[in-house]
């Protein structure tokens, strides 16, 4: 039974998908993507409303922020100086010493009077000894219980109400007058500047200025004190609480200046704007049906015609499809061929410069052997000669032969140098850039002696390399066997190689420099290009800097570069 329902309400589905013209598909999808559009716009219009009247609540909070900041600076500022005008007066520091309080009182009464009708909220003016105990006051007593010390400028007067302090030390620090001001004086500030009601909240109190404005808010305020809102209905009209908080870090009680802002025409805006917005969609949607109705008629005639010349389309492109794959199969095939024939390429290369630096390194040894050769020859002929006159003693043949064991190890050494210098490398590991030059320098040594060029190596900092240490000192070889043939070609007089190792941020830096005038050749850059050479023909292949090139790069992630100095080339090795 549930499968016969699912079948017939699949067909259903199907068959209404089948017989639903394309004009009447076309029609709803149309309209529904209208209607989302409207939403859309509706919503962006609700949402610019909301945001305008949303800064001018802020704009409004920061108004009276601004008045209550520019009170509390005045407030300090004037009654700092009345007080250091009155301490600095006649008589007053020398009672504040002395802890005269009948002095203080007399010496005080008439600038009193004048503050305290200047200002209905000064409540007292207080004098305490370095002790911070109360010596006298006029006005109002003070608690005698605050601590004068704190640094916070409300506390709690002997009503259990709150006190705005002003504290000044005097100039000979023997004492403090201290001015204490009724927070209502906020309120009025507020009051006059902007003329807006205000309150302040403290321990479950609420302060309002008593016989100004009509204070709407102070049942609701009494009733709500601890469950206030942000927004909020009363007397049909609507209104949104800002709050500026007294709070200092010294006073563990709640201190808030509370007032409300009227956004009853604020929310009316809004609602006119949905409103508008819902008027102006039914206009455009009438519009819309209308256009639909009576234009989609031919459209949907010419989408038809469409649709049988795009099948006849598809038709031919599967067909240039079919032949694209034959051809693209064609191309792929010829690239690999392509690839294939570089990399053979590659690799011969790779086994001539190999072989151009065997060649170099076998004339190297022979430079190397010509010295231990010579001196064994020595020895032989020594040895002879001894024994022919009879003189050859059991000690002397055992330090002639120790000495001829040293220079058979000396030639040992140096075969093995070689075939580790020609020994592939299939993993890379870290070296040591300074240990690899050296390396590399004592296998051509005796060419670089034979030719009289100077070798200064330079160490001051390095890195440790990882790559392939063998191939990195083929690519010293090949530039010092370059700058050695420069330098011959030229015949330089006194032929330096200056070989620099520094740290260059994480890396090794190697600076190969010579003094054989530079490279002749423009772009400069093109020395790194197989089968460019600046030797004779009968010297250079041209193939040494390209596979330079390609081990720093390419093998071991580096970069080469070269550039002609004021004495000669001078190449730079970063990896």
């Amino acid at each position: 039974m549930y499968l016969q329902l699912g079948i017939n309400l699949k067909f259903d589905i199907n068959s209404l998908h089948n017989n639903t013209s394309t004009k009447t598909k076309t029609t709803v999808l149309v309209l529904g993507m209208f209607f989302i559009l409207s939403l859309f716009f509706i919503y962006l219009q609700y949402s610019t409303t909301k945001d305008f009247v949303s800064e001018s609540q802020q704009e409004y909070e920061k108004k009276l922020n601004s008045i209550y900041k520019e009170s509390i600076f005045r407030v300090k500022n004037f009654y700092k100086n009345r007080a250091l005008a009155n301490l600095n007066s006649f008589g007053i520091q020398k009672a504040l010493e002395n802890r005269d309080a009948k002095n203080l009182f007399d010496l005080s009464k008439r600038r009193w009077n004048i503050l305290s009708s200047e200002n209905t909220y000064l409540e007292s003016m207080a004098f305490y000894d370095n002790e911070k105990v109360l010596i006298t006051y006029l006005g109002k007593k003070p608690n005698p219980n605050i601590n004068i010390e704190n640094n916070s400028s409300f506390i709690t007067n002997q009503d259990s109400n709150l006190d705005f302090k002003v504290k000044v030390m005097s100039s000979n620090k023997k004492g403090y007058l201290v001015f204490f001001i009724n927070p209502s004086f906020f309120l009025s500030e507020i009051y006059h500047l902007a003329n807006i009601e205000s309150y302040i909240l403290f321990n479950e109190k609420v302060l309002f200025l008593k016989n100004k404005g009509n204070y709407t808010f102070k049942e609701y305020l009494d009733l709500n004190k601890n469950i206030l809102r942000n927004n909020f209905e009363l007397n049909n009209r609507l209104y949104s609480t800002h709050r500026i908080s007294l709070l200092d870090k010294n006073i563990k009680d709640e201190i808030e200046i509370i007032f409300f802002q009227d956004i009853t025409s604020g929310q009316q805006r809004l609602s006119f704007t949905v409103l508008k917005s819902i008027f102006l969609i039914f206009i455009l949607g009438t519009f819309v049906l209308i256009v639909l109705h009576y234009g989609f008629k031919v459209l949907i005639v010419k989408l038809e015609k469409s649709n049988e010349s795009l099948e006849k389309s598809q038709e031919e492109l599967s067909l240039l499809n079919r032949s694209l794959e034959k051809r693209v199969k064609h191309e792929v095939s010829l690239k690999i061929k392509k690839e294939n024939e570089a990399k053979e390429k590659e690799r011969i290369l790779i086994h001539q410069s190999k072989l151009a630096s065997m060649g170099e390194m076998i004339g190297s040894i022979a430079h190397q052997w010509r010295q231990p050769l010579t001196q064994l020859s020595s020895i032989l002929v020594l040895i002879e000669l001894k024994y022919e006159r009879n003189k050859l003693k059991r000690e002397d043949l055992r330090e002639l032969t120790k000495q001829s064991e040293e220079q058979i190890g000396f030639m040992s050494k140096t075969i093995d140098d070689f075939r580790n210098f020609f020994k592939p490398n299939k993993e890379k590991n870290l070296f040591s850039p300074y240990k690899s030059i050296e390396n590399a320098l004592s296998l051509i040594s005796s060419t670089l002696e034979s030719h009289n060029i100077n070798v200064e190596l330079k160490f001051d900092d390095e890195v440790l390399i990882s790559g392939y240490e063998s191939e990195f000192s083929q690519v010293i070889l090949n530039i010092l066997s370059n700058a050695k043939d420069a330098f011959i070609e030229k015949k330089i007089d006194n032929p330096l190689i200056n070989i620099n190792i520094t740290k260059h941020k994480n890396n090794s830096k190697i600076e190969i420099c010579d003094n054989a005038g530079g490279i002749k050749l423009t772009p400069l850059e093109k020395v790194f290009e197989p089968y460019v050479s600046t030797k004779h023909a009968s010297s250079g292949t041209g193939i040494g800097l390209y596979m330079s090139k390609n081990i720093i790069e390419k093998s071991m992630n580096g970069s080469l570069s070269v550039s002609n100095k004021e004495q000669g080339a001078c190449f730079i090795i970063i990896l």
